[in-house]
């Protein structure tokens, strides 16, 4: 019986542990500091119904970019959903030179601003 303990306490350690290890914590950078981070940029391509409706505005998307430089993740804050589908397009396709913190690579997020003009 006690040896069945222990192996449930060892297997729960080394879940704990792993779990640990993958999650990894996300700094928070600015727009700025992050637009000087950029190693490629890709614009949106300006939506043919936003053209029918001469529409312009502002979208901002968050990010999150991983240890390599590759955006991992990216979502809509806020500006006019006609124009969400090809800023995530662009930014998906992002590449930013590593954030480097306690002399490794690092995720990091931040909210990259798209403007769209007429």
């Amino acid at each position: 019986m006690k040896v069945t303990n222990c192996v449930k306490w060892a297997v729960l350690l080394a879940v704990a542990a792993m779990m640990c290890v993958t999650a990894q914590e996300v700094q928070a950078i600015s727009t700025a500091t992050a637009m000087a981070r950029v190693a490629k940029k890709v614009s949106p391509v300006y939506p043919p119904a936003a053209k029918q409706l001469n529409l312009s505005g502002q979208q901002d998307v968050s990010v999150v970019v991983g240890p390599s430089g590759d955006v991992e993740e990216a979502k809509v804050l806020k500006g006019n959903a006609v124009f969400s589908q090809a800023s995530l397009i662009a930014v998906r396709q992002w590449k930013f030179t590593p954030l480097v913190k306690d002399g490794a690579p690092a995720k990091f997020s931040t909210v990259i601003v798209f403007n769209y003009q007429r």
